[in-house]
């Protein structure tokens, strides 16, 4: 299945993004429509209801005053006043008994009571303003309904003051907690929008490096001699299709290497029988089979053969190699002690190293251990770093062997004092035909460190270098004390373990 691509990861991140900001402006428009409604109705509504209520309740009282006036003194005046302050006084009660301005049932009530003592108080006292009495006893009893009428109706403009007070009370409360809403969510839009925009960059990164790591794993693999391995990326986006081509570079090179070890397989087996022939025949030239040979004769006889051996010794290499590579090689792997290895393998190393007039050094184990190894192949691995040492250490030094104990493994360091190798090269000397510039000219392909490396990784150990030039190097390799599994493609057979004394 394929993963997300870079593209596609950038339109999610960012969608949540939209999506979280989209909400967060959603909210901010419905909390300052509710307070642009809330401020809408103070200033449009309840401040003007209170306005005409504050109104309505100093006509009424003027009223009172100056129909007072009138009555007792029948100016003219006066009855200008009076139909203004009637008209003021009407308007405010229509105002009041418009639909919305008035909404709380008790402020209903009172306002379409305050009305109706409105219409009979204008129905009763339009006569007496036509006809003024002039007994003062009537005036005292149209002064008297005059009073009731009016405290009924201040009463109820009150009333309406008092509901419009408490609205605007609420609203100003409603108003002081939509504003700490729009506050809270201002900080809440900026905490989130800062922790996206600073997460989206920071997850595409570790998305981007993830991608990278597996692409550099797979490079390495492949630089390693792994071509086998394959990059487990499988996204759309430009990083999934540069691992697919490091895939496709892989399997071809696999397929290359493939064949060239099956030709190098081939090649080495149909080599080696002619050399072999060849080497026989100039044995027998030199034995004198086909008549006496003079001194110039035998010396090139004897040129021929050292050609030959080394010829075969290469090709002795490739076929092993190849066999190595292609798992057809199996391990007798049996208990050996150890030290009595190593004391062999000095017996038999010790003439080479007199003839270039090297010594050998050796540091056993202090105490006898077993190790399960196939003997043969561990010689060869002897045999392969210490022949290397000899050959590159100066006449009249020392090659040290010491074995060593860390945890479960055995630890065996075979060290020179001759030219040493770069730095740069040490990653790559167990690689197949490699050589190093140090150590270019002498003779061998580059395949005696190969075939120590396949050696070692078999029997489940680690084999490494370390080198200082002009100094000397060391060669190091581990075997593990008890049976581990072994490198794939390689046979190992533990039916003839024995017991078997370090």
């Amino acid at each position: 299945m394929k993963k997300p691509g870079l593209l596609e990861k950038l339109i999610v991140a960012y969608a949540v993004f939209v999506i979280v900001l989209l909400g967060l402006a959603v909210f901010l428009v419905y909390v300052s429509s509710r307070l642009a409604n809330v401020t809408a109705d103070i200033y449009y509504l309840d401040q003007h209801k209170k306005e005409m209520a504050d109104n309505l309740i100093n006509d009424l009282i003027s009223l009172e005053e100056t129909s007072k006036q009138y009555l007792l003194l029948q100016k003219e005046s006066y009855k200008t006043v009076i139909d203004q302050r009637e008209e003021a006084i009407t308007r405010a009660w229509e105002y009041l008994c418009l639909e919305g301005v008035c909404t709380d049932p008790e402020e209903i009530r009172a306002v379409k009571s305050g009305m109706q003592v409105w219409g009979r108080y204008l129905e009763r006292f339009h006569p007496y303003l036509a006809q003024p009495p002039t007994d003062p006893k009537g005036l005292e009893k149209i002064f008297k309904e005059n009073s009731r009428s009016m405290d009924s109706m201040v009463k109820s403009a009150r009333l309406v003051n008092r509901v419009v007070l408490d609205s605007l009370d609420d609203k100003i409360v409603l108003l002081k907690s939509l504003g700490e809403q729009i506050k809270l969510s201002t900080w809440w839009a900026l905490g989130i929008a800062a922790t996206i925009g600073l997460m989206i960059p920071l997850i595409i990164y570790k998305s981007i490096t993830n991608d990278l790591v597996s692409i550099r794993t797979g490079i390495r693999h492949i630089a390693q001699g792994d071509f086998s391995y394959r990059i487990p990326l499988y996204s759309k986006d430009e990083l999934g299709m540069l691992a697919e081509s490091f895939n496709t570079m892989s399997l071809r090179l696999k397929e290359l290497d493939n064949m060239k070890s099956e030709f190098i397989s081939i090649v080495s087996h149909e080599l080696r029988t002619p050399l072999t022939s060849m080497k026989e025949a100039a044995n027998l030239l030199m034995e004198g089979l086909t008549g006496d040979l003079n001194e110039r004769q035998k010396r090139l006889i004897t040129i021929m053969q050292q050609g030959m051996e080394r010829l075969l010794q290469m090709i002795s290499e490739l076929l092993e190699i190849s066999k190595l590579e292609g798992g057809m090689v199996e391990l007798q792997i049996e208990p050996h002690g150890i030290n009595q290895v190593v004391h062999q393998f000095l017996s038999e190393i010790q003439p080479y190293a007199g003839k270039r007039g090297i010594g050998l050094k050796v540091s056993y184990l202090p105490e006898g251990l077993s190790v399960p190894l196939d003997r043969n192949k561990i010689l060869r691995v002897l045999t392969n770093l210490t022949q290397n040492a000899i050959k590159y250490s100066g006449e009249g030094s020392d090659v040290e062997l010491r074995l060593g104990r860390q945890d479960d493994d055995v630890i065996i360091e075979i060290e020179d004092h001759g030219i040493g190798i770069p730095d740069e090269d040490i990653p790559l000397i167990f690689e197949k035909f490699y050589q190093s510039k140090a150590t270019r000219g002498h003779s061998g392909i580059g395949l005696g460190l190969a075939i120590s490396r396949s050696i070692v990784d078999a029997h489940g150990g680690k084999i490494y270098a370390k080198s200082t030039i002009g100094k000397g190097s060391v060669f190091a390799f581990t075997l593990p004390v008890h049976p581990r599994v072994p490198a794939v493609g390689v046979h190992v057979d533990h039916a003839r373990q024995q017991a078997q004394p370090g």
